[in-house]
């Protein structure tokens, strides 16, 4: 997941605006670790939203400990109909780590997070691959769960539905929104596969852990890898016109 993370970081730093006044949306926030990187970035207006009471909670006291000044909200609310904003409300709109998944209702999700950019504002949105759960789902022996997925692009983890997604797939959902795909990314393409504790090895060694990097980037935006990456990532974006 580290590694995954400085993907996503490069992203950021790829397609954030310049003007650190904007209004961001963190949807699906979780305990709001994305939310404070904005911050540590000079981002202030940052709104964090989640179903969850607990997680918001979470975030709540990371943010107290945060000896950063900032105009952080929370906000509980559902990612599918984020009633509680008006459309055009945010410059950059972000949703990391499974939320779209989640909820069920991914086009309806997308649709939401369009509503609320700007004109011209990015999106970008991340959630695990239907793909590399499939091998996963056999190597546990889970068979039936590995054919149903396929059939239906839904998994369950921790006993909670989500729905899985190629890149394709999604892809589809953010034109359908009015977003135009800008990027597509995979977070990570190589390592995920890696043994576990092999791989927490070589992440001890700085050096290697940079080469390691370093090939992610390379080819974390190759089409025919991300289909089979930890995480499926798409950057859009919202037309000015």
């Amino acid at each position: 997941m580290s590694l995954a993370d400085d993907i996503t970081g490069q992203v950021l730093i790829k397609y954030l605006p310049e003007r650190k006044s904007i209004a961001i949306l963190d949807a699906g926030c979780g305990d709001g670790q994305w939310a404070q990187r904005f911050v540590e970035l000079g981002y202030k207006n940052v709104t964090l939203t989640d179903l969850s009471k607990g997680m918001l909670e979470e975030a709540r006291k990371r943010f107290a400990q945060l000896k950063i000044g900032h105009n952080v909200k929370f906000v509980k609310s559902d990612i599918a109909c984020l009633k509680e904003f008006e459309k055009e409300s945010f410059d950059f709109v972000f949703s990391q780590y499974d939320a779209v998944s989640y909820c069920m209702k991914p086009a309806r999700a997308i649709k939401e997070l369009a509503r609320v950019a700007k004109k011209g504002a990015h999106a970008v949105v991340s959630l695990d691959t239907k793909f590399r759960r499939v091998p996963e789902l056999i190597q546990a022996g889970l068979i039936d769960e590995a054919e149903h997925l396929l059939k239906t692009n839904i998994t369950y983890e921790f006993d909670f539905p989500q729905y899985n997604l190629t890149w394709e797939e999604l892809s589809t959902y953010f034109t359908r929104a009015g977003l135009k795909v800008l990027e597509v990314v995979g977070a990570p393409v190589f390592m995920h596969q890696v043994n576990e504790r092999l791989l927490k090895k070589f992440e001890t060694d700085p050096k290697i852990r940079r080469r390691l990097l370093r090939m992610e980037l390379a080819y974390c935006t190759d089409r025919s890898l991300v289909n089979s990456a930890g995480h499926l990532q798409i950057v859009g974006q919202k037309p000015h016109e």
